[in-house]
This record gives C-alpha cells, sequence and structure tokens, in this order.
C-alpha cells in the first residue's frame, strides 16, 4: 500500500467519523429519568392525632401546596383534619389505595419519558414536581396541572370495580377508566389543556369541539407513543377497532346531516361529549368526535410539517380540516 493510498483511506475515516457525530448530535439516543411522586396521602394520614399543629407545620415544609393559606394554629382547622384521617372511611379508602399503589416506580418512569417528549416538542425544560393525595372521590378533578406541578387525585384510579365508586354511583363506561393504565395519560391531557388554554380556543362548531380534541389525542400519541391508542382514548379494544372500521361511515354522516359547523350543541353533543355509546351507530363507544378530530389533525401535521406549538396556537379548526385533505 502506497502512502499516498494510506492517506486517502485514512482521510476517508475521519471523514466517515466526522459524518457520523454530526448525525449522531442532531440524533440524539432518547433518554429519560423517572420524575419522583411525592406522596401527601401517606404522610397526612400517618400524622400523629396528638399533636395535629405540629404535625401540619411539619407537613408544610414538605408540602406546601396542600396547606398554603391555611391558618395551621387554628384549633377549627386542626379538628377538621383530626377528624378526616380519623374517619373510617378515610382509613378504608387508604387501604385501598396502598394496595394497589405499594409504589408508583411504574409512574415515576412514565412520566419521566412523557415530560421528556414533552420538553422536546415545546423546546423547554420543564421538570413538574408531582403529588398524589386523597380527594376524597373528586371525579371531576382526578388530575390538575399548574406549570411546574402536577396534582393526581389516586384514590380515582383504583380500578373499575372498586366499591367506592358504587358510593358515588360512577357509570361503568367512566369507571373503566379509572385504573392505573389512564393516570398518566390523564397526567398528559392535562398538560395539553394547559397549552391550549394559552391561545384563546374557538368552540362554536362541532368541528371546532372535534380539532381541540384531536390536537389532545395528537399530543398524547407523541408523548405517550408506548400506550397503546384505545388506552389514550379511553377506550376498549374492540371500540378502537370499531372506530378505524366506521371511521368512513361517521363522517359521511356528519358530512350529510350537516353537521360539522352546526352550532347548536343539543343536536351535536354526543358525538363529543361523555357517553356510553352514540345512539345512531350501534356498537360504537362515546366521543367518537375525538377520534375523527384526531385523525384530522394527523393528517394535518403530516401534510404541513407543523410544530406541535404551531398546531396548538392555529384556532381555525376549517383551515386544519381543508389543508388536512382528510379523505377517509
Amino acid at each position: 500500500m502506497t502512502k499516498k493510498t494510506r492517506f486517502i483511506i485514512l482521510a476517508f475515516i475521519l471523514l466517515l467519523a466526522v459524518v457520523l457525530l454530526v448525525f449522531l448530535g442532531r440524533h440524539p439516543k432518547f433518554e429519560s429519568s423517572p420524575i419522583p411522586i411525592k406522596r401527601y396521602e401517606i404522610a397526612l394520614m400517618e400524622i400523629d392525632t396528638n399533636l395535629v399543629g405540629e404535625e401540619l407545620h411539619r407537613l408544610y415544609k414538605e408540602f406546601p401546596l396542600f396547606l398554603e393559606g391555611a391558618d395551621l394554629d387554628d384549633p377549627h382547622n386542626q379538628e377538621q383534619i383530626l377528624n378526616f384521617v380519623t374517619d373510617p372511611r378515610s382509613k378504608d379508602l387508604l387501604n385501598d389505595i396502598l394496595e394497589k399503589y405499594s409504589n408508583l416506580k411504574q409512574l415515576e418512569a412514565a412520566f419521566g419519558e412523557s415530560f421528556k417528549r414533552y420538553n422536546l416538542l415545546f423546546e423547554r425544560e420543564r421538570i413538574p414536581t408531582i403529588y398524589t393525595y386523597m380527594s376524597y372521590l373528586d371525579y371531576d378533578n382526578r388530575v390538575i396541572f399548574m406549570d411546574s406541578v402536577l396534582v393526581i387525585a389516586i384514590d380515582m384510579y383504583l380500578g373499575a370495580n372498586n366499591k367506592h365508586y358504587d358510593a358515588i354511583a360512577l357509570p361503568m363506561y367512566i369507571r373503566m377508566r379509572l385504573d392505573e393504565p389512564f393516570i398518566a395519560v390523564d397526567g398528559m391531557r392535562a398538560v395539553a389543556h394547559y397549552e391550549l388554554e394559552k391561545t384563546p380556543q374557538v368552540f362554536n362548531t362541532l368541528l371546532d369541539h372535534m380539532i381541540f380534541n384531536g390536537k389532545v389525542a395528537y399530543f398524547l400519541e407523541k408523548t405517550l407513543p408506548s400506550t397503546d391508542a384505545a388506552t389514550r382514548f379511553g377506550y376498549t379494544l374492540e371500540q378502537m377497532a370499531w372506530c378505524r372500521k366506521n371511521e368512513k361511515t361517521v363522517w359521511s354522516y356528519l358530512v350529510s346531516a350537516k353537521l360539522l359547523y352546526e352550532q347548536d350543541s343539543f343536536k351535536y353533543r354526543t358525538f363529543v361529549l361523555e357517553g356510553p355509546t352514540v345512539q345512531m351507530f350501534p356498537g360504537s363507544p362515546g366521543r367518537i368526535g375525538h377520534y375523527l378530530g384526531y385523525r384530522i389533525v394527523k393528517k394535518y401535521m403530516e401534510n404541513t410539517g407543523q410544530t406541535m406549538p404551531e398546531l396548538f396556537a392555529e384556532t381555525d379548526s376549517q383551515k386544519i380540516l381543508k389543508l388536512s385533505n382528510y379523505r377517509p
């Protein structure tokens, strides 16, 4: 091998190394770290009931969110806390929580991955403080996200057949989503709503509602790629299969019935609100408008190459539909 040949080979190897370094720099290996979850429900229920005042001041240092603004030395406030932690119903509820969630390692890992993806999508570094607490079955506020804090009512994820849900008469089509796989989904949904609400949203027509919920579903797909579509939509596998099979039929109905631009919510609410099914489509799940909205948004993103922040800032639903070239 001549000196010139060796030089050419060496130069080629160096060039290849530079190309690889540039490629790897642009496409870093995806890594995430679990986000620790602070469990207020355990800390509160384990206080020394003979020293409620002192215990509340101790708790405040670690859980200020739950005690901010309260007079911790007020005997009335202390009595309320004492009544709560000594109530047999509270203890029974905590026992169910601990039986199902002795630790939250899987959830900590799931949120670590999702927030890493969220930060990449929005080009920021936001790692929230995550708390669980016992809401005493507050279904409407299962998960709350506030900029850098995520709060989870852990007692609302005890499984569809938990006896406590009988007492508040929750229907089964809702109870089926009150389980561990849906915690991260509801958490990231709360994050999506937080981001969307930065831009005033338009809800004049059925299409507006469909696109809004389609944006949320698309966000969930990007931040929860390891979670199956059925879980992200809150459907069973059979219900998810029904949506895919009947997508064209439902879309054709909405177009022919001129419901897409309908402004009377009474005429279209069954397509976007909670319910066991959509009456005119036997076998369908509720909220099928969310699925169609997702399909439109997904096509829009594929066709336009928009970023997630750009998608969230676009409030013209008709524009999104047009540029999606959606044809089920």
